[in-house]
């Protein structure tokens, strides 16, 4: 496997090169001892990144540490820029030991440690983000090719301005990911709010039960069911209130704290607002 080297690649002096190219043939597997990123501008194909194949077309980016092994399928004509810089060019190590980073800037983006365990190295920008995105790396392209006074300096704000904008997309990803994965999920949790609900059930609770974060649960309620947390919970017991209230002669008060409010005023005031009536006029409806 061929490893390219920095020096035939990046001016030293500059420890940074942009490139604009057209790949009309398949890139086998190589590595390198440099950062590379990846924006395709057109056309469809493959990227492998150590021994994991991402589908790209325009919008999608990929990040290569140094060390890692890719390679490009072209299936139609291919458009991309290529950014490559030494890690010195941010002024930073790259962190080899701390797997939590992995390949993060130190101290420049340590905001993103906790939220980026196993971040993936394609990472998908669409409508205004890719279109911000664009209009940046052609900002840092004309920089680089002008080379007028100062456009190191450019670069280097241009590069973590990119760098953040990017972590901030995996992260997005990342959620995107986690909601998917816990929308199948999504029956056993109903099913244990459905069986606790008389209880004191807090989404912690529930966080517990499913090893999902707090955050992550309250997110997934209410894009899947459009229902906050609270609410679905609300909503469970005043449907199981308005049973009983049809279908026992227990008092308003006993079915109240039945179904988890020990507070009658609470119980009477989110029965009004959920039925449009008091528990007492549903009954005389009878």
């Amino acid at each position: 496997m061929k490893m390219y080297q920095s020096v035939d690649y990046i001016k030293q002096d500059e420890k940074i090169a942009l490139y604009k190219l057209h790949q009309q043939v398949n890139e086998p597997e190589h590595t390198h001892n440099f950062i590379e990123l990846v924006y395709i501008w057109q056309g469809e194909g493959y990227h492998e990144v150590n021994g994991k194949s991402f589908a790209v077309q325009r919008g999608d980016f990929l990040f290569m540490n140094i060390g890692d092994r890719h390679s490009f399928a072209v299936q139609k004509d291919m458009q991309y820029m290529n950014i490559l810089f030494d890690p010195e060019f941010l002024s930073e190590q790259l962190s080899s030991t701390d797997t939590t980073s992995h390949f993060l800037p130190l101290k420049l983006f340590q905001e993103f440690k906790d939220s980026l365990d196993n971040p993936s190295p394609h990472v998908t920008f669409r409508g205004k983000c890719m279109i911000e995105l664009e209009l940046l790396l052609e900002t840092m392209y004309t920089e680089y090719c002008a080379k007028k006074s100062g456009y190191l300096a450019m670069l280097h704000g241009y590069a973590t301005l990119l760098l953040a904008r990017m972590f901030r997309m995996m992260q997005h990803n990342l959620l995107d990911s986690d909601l998917r994965t816990a929308y199948h999920m999504l029956p056993q949790l109903l099913s244990y709010i459905e069986q606790h609900y008389a209880g004191h059930i807090t989404l912690n609770d529930l966080a517990r039960e499913s090893f999902y974060s707090p955050y992550y649960l309250s997110k997934m309620f209410k894009e899947c069911l459009g229902f906050t947390f609270t609410e679905y919970v609300h909503d469970v017991r005043l449907r199981e209130a308005k049973r009983m209230l049809l279908e026992t002669e227990d008092s308003v008060e006993s079915i109240g704290r039945s179904v988890g409010y020990e507070d009658k005023t609470q119980f009477f005031r989110l029965f009004k607002q959920s039925l449009g009536m008091t528990p007492q006029q549903l009954r005389k409806q009878m």
